[in-house]
């Protein structure tokens, strides 16, 4: 072959190369040699009068997308979107596409890095990286340097990973033109967080599956090492709820926000089973029948519509955007019965739930703070010793204010006394100091009550019945949050998205006047099993910043 037909052939590679990175599915097409259709579907006969439930042709936009925003960049323009997330019903090829969108990358982009991520190995292997699998031979055609493992594939030759020490995998990672699995597990801890913010490549692809279950903390890290022009995130799953990782990343100004409903698919529109193993209209009866035509339940996992907050919520978004910030008319702050205080929801363990700190000062949240903590015992010593005295007297420092930065009585320190909390409890006996330990049955001397007759007679009665006090604190705090009673100062927009998915998580039951909170597993089962932290600092803040059972006496709630 002379230079100068060498030369050609390349430069028709390249001109090639650069059409298809612009216009993925024509490399669906023409390079992969598959039916358009399966992304665009409207191209089926039988969608001419279709009325599209979701957004149109939503595999297509999704993957246009990643196209246009390379194309804005080769144009010296800023992209419009940068991400994309997909809110799907399920059954509807998400994941299928996602091979290809792995595959397009890869093969489109020189050198490229691929980091396919989910909250656990097992649903990478059975989800994505089945797909690929199944695609790998026909790769395999296209590259035939490709090498592939079980969650990770190289597209020129490799070296396996297997005698690689940790650190020899890293930088493997880090240098090799592949798609690798990145499990993020339930827990934002900081090493999996640091891990996810350590890739860099100059074409670089995130692909997230089952997006609602990863914590937020890792999405934010992802984002925060996708610095360069050709570094792109989509990010995919059935929806939860308004507060989910994947909602928040898709309510995101430079993030593409694509719905999939089941109504819009092959299968359903055209009623044949035109994919075998997707959504069948079958299916789709089912679930009308199971969980109600038109419930939030149903709309997410037929329709795609993230659901917004139930009537069963304990504590509404809207309540807390009212008292973010709320300014109090100085008439009602002198009937403000109120301490400062701090809520303590313990912790003991490096790689477990985190402990977390509420401060208040009056009835005005001021901190939250939420962190790993391996000594329940010198948690206390935190709370009342500086980092100097600290490091003197050898103590674990968690880096928190103390308990004199908010001029807070002893009394004033709420603490969860179940199970590790006794520790933290003890550890303020020995030095000389009463804490309020908070657990057992409700305290009725507080339950608002109202006059009803019984018997031809008016007595007095408790409104609400709990069946211990953790329901009775829950309670309270949402009737001080709906009725503006507290205010919340937190700047940081990060920190406040947390908080405020953490208060609005939780649900609760009523029969009669008996009231129940959702239990405490349950809500971290909803979290992708993270645990309430947040929420249980705040509940604990704001019980004890009222001086209930003070040695001195307490006074009642307002209202």
């Amino acid at each position: 072959m002379t230079s100068r037909r060498k030369a050609l052939e390349e430069l028709a590679h390249r001109t090639l190369m650069e059409r298809w990175r612009k216009n993925p599915l024509l490399w669906v097409k023409e390079r992969l040699k598959e039916d358009p259709k399966d992304f665009i579907w409207s191209m089926y006969e039988g969608y001419e009068d279709h009325e599209w439930d979701g957004d149109i042709n939503p595999l297509a936009q999704a993957w246009q997308t990643l196209g246009d925003a390379y194309k804005s960049t080769t144009e010296g323009k800023t992209p419009e979107y940068k991400y994309v997330a997909i809110e799907s019903a399920t059954g509807c090829a998400k994941t299928y596409t996602l091979a290809r969108i792995v595959f397009w990358f890869l093969d489109c982009f020189p050198n490229s890095l691929v980091i396919t991520s989910a909250p656990s190995e097992t649903q990478l292997k059975m989800g994505l990286w089945s797909e690929i699998t199944m695609l790998f031979p026909r790769i395999k055609e296209l590259r035939p340097h490709s090498q592939k493992w079980s969650l990770r594939l190289a597209m020129q030759p490799d070296v396996t990973d297997e005698g690689l020490s940790e650190a020899e995998r890293e930088k493997l990672k880090q240098s090799a033109w592949h798609a690798f699995a990145f499990t993020t597990g339930v827990k934002a801890d900081e090493t999996s967080s640091n891990k996810a913010r350590g890739f860099h490549r100059k074409n670089m692809l995130i692909v997230l599956e089952e997006a609602t279950g990863i914590p937020l903390p890792i999405l934010t890290a992802f984002q925060n090492t996708s610095t360069g022009n050709t570094n792109y995130i989509i990010a995919v799953g059935n929806p939860d709820n308004e507060f989910d990782t994947l909602h928040q990343f898709a309510m995101q100004p430079d993030c593409k926000n694509i719905r999939i409903s089941a109504m819009d698919f092959p299968n359903i529109v055209l009623q044949k089973e035109v994919y075998a193993g997707a959504v069948t209209q079958s299916s789709i009866n089912s679930r009308a029948l199971n969980y109600g035509e038109g419930s939030p339940l149903y709309n997410a996992m037929v329709r795609g519509i993230s659901p917004a907050q139930s009537s069963d919520t304990l504590i509404r978004a809207e309540w807390l955007e009212a008292v973010l910030h709320k300014k109090f008319p100085e008439e009602e702050l002198q009937l403000i019965q109120s301490y400062n205080a701090v809520g303590v929801d313990v912790a003991n363990s490096i790689d477990g739930d985190k402990a977390s700190l509420a401060f208040g000062e009056s009835n005005r949240l001021k901190q939250v703070l939420e962190f790993h903590c391996d000594n329940a015992t010198h948690l206390a010593y935190n709370l009342l010793y500086d980092e100097p005295q600290l490091m003197a007297q050898h103590y674990t420092s968690y880096h928190t204010p103390t308990i004199q930065d908010y001029n807070i009585d002893p009394q004033c320190i709420g603490v969860d006394a179940v199970g590790v909390g006794v520790a933290t409890i003890n550890a303020f006996k020995d030095k000389g100091l009463t804490v309020t330990p908070l657990s057992g049955g409700c305290w009725h001397d507080v339950i608002p009550t109202e006059i009803v007759s019984m018997g031809g007679r008016e007595v007095e009665k408790p409104m609400y019945k709990f069946s211990n006090l953790r329901g009775q604190m829950a309670w309270e705090l949402r009737e001080d949050i709906r009725l503006g009673r507290i205010a919340i100062d937190i700047e940081d927009p990060l920190e406040w998205a947390a908080l405020k998915r953490e208060l609005c998580i939780p649900k609760y039951t009523t029969k009669g006047e008996h009231i129940e909170i959702e239990a405490k597993e349950s809500i971290k089962k909803r979290m992708g099993g993270k645990s309430p932290n947040r929420f249980d600092a705040i509940m604990y803040w704001n019980w004890v910043r009222k001086g209930y059972r003070f040695s001195t006496g307490f006074f009642l709630p307002i209202g």
